[in-house]
């Protein structure tokens, strides 16, 4: 049963589910990735439990060590034992970081001559950034679960871009960089649109509904059932990073685009910062956590 309310009777949501079936070989989470995720759901899972699964693969474990001794977390004194990576980031950090590692190795396989990579992930963390700081000020339990939904917020324009590319090349030029349009001309051309084709992704990794539901309905906050103010919350950050220039989806910014961050009030959000003052503290953090999870 899908995790949010999808219109089974829709030719395009049809369309749109057996992209996802044809395409979920290539792109089927890695084993690890599920059973963290099956861990950290279950209340009773040990720090001692989460770090014997994540060193049966070495690469994931290299990578937290090297995200755990950086100047990205400041952790004090050398880190060098997957358990105390655990112990000092805590379970919800280190699922972060193994969604968002398993993501972009995972995903990447999407690439087409539609798709610069290097711009997707760019505006991938810099809006889970965003997302996640958006979180924090307004006291939002578990921020960094905002920052794997940054991530993974536009994974469905990969599967538009490889299997439509002169329909995904068009909408693209048409949107003109601005993400709320694109979303509406894929509706348009193609009876369906890229959060949709995430939120379908990322229900068949087994993430969790609040996860799916906010990426799924991250243009229309309004019409999430499960995630309101987490949607609210990405649409926000997601407008952030395109006018931000270092994290925009698109070379092209709007000059009318603006990060209106009163939505965040419609939600009960109080959060007293601007668009700008949101990528000030963004910023510094982008370089280095870029380098950390995607190279």
């Amino acid at each position: 049963m899908p995790a949010v309310h999808m219109d089974i009777t829709s030719p395009g949501e049809r369309i749109a589910r057996s992209l996802i079936e044809d395409t979920s070989a290539l792109v089927s989470p890695p084993d690890v990735c599920l059973k963290i995720n099956e861990l950290v759901a279950d209340d009773s899972t040990s720090l001692e439990q989460l770090a014997l699964v994540v060193i049966r693969d070495p690469n994931l474990t290299a990578r937290i060590l090297k995200l755990a001794n950086s100047a990205y977390y400041g952790l004090p004194g050398r880190v060098d034992t997957i358990t105390r990576a655990v112990m000092l980031l805590g379970m919800g950090e280190i699922q972060k970081i193994v969604t968002a590692v398993c993501a972009v190795q995972t995903f990447s396989r999407l690439s087409s001559s539609v798709t610069n990579m290097n711009s997707f992930w760019r505006h991938g963390v810099y809006t889970g950034l965003v997302a996640q700081a958006i979180a924090r000020r307004a006291r939002v339990l578990h921020p960094e679960r905002l920052f794997v939904a940054g991530m993974l917020h536009d994974i469905g324009t990969l599967l538009i871009n490889k299997r439509f590319p002169e329909i995904a090349q068009s909408v693209i030029i048409e949107a003109a960089g601005d993400e709320d349009r694109l979303h509406t001309l894929e509706q348009r051309d193609l009876g369906f649109d890229h959060a949709l084709l995430a939120g379908m992704m990322l229900d068949s990794w087994h993430l969790p509904d609040t996860l799916v539901d906010t990426v799924y309905w991250h243009h229309e906050p309004q019409r999430a059932q499960r995630a309101g103010t987490e949607a609210a919350i990405l649409k926000v950050a997601d407008a952030v990073a395109n006018c931000s220039g270092t994290g925009s989806y698109s070379e092209r910014i709007p000059r009318e685009q603006v990060a209106d961050v009163s939505l965040l009030a419609a939600h009960g959000l109080a959060v007293d910062c601007t668009g700008e003052e949101l990528m000030d503290e963004v910023d510094p953090q982008f370089i280095e956590a870029i380098y950390l999870i995607v190279a």
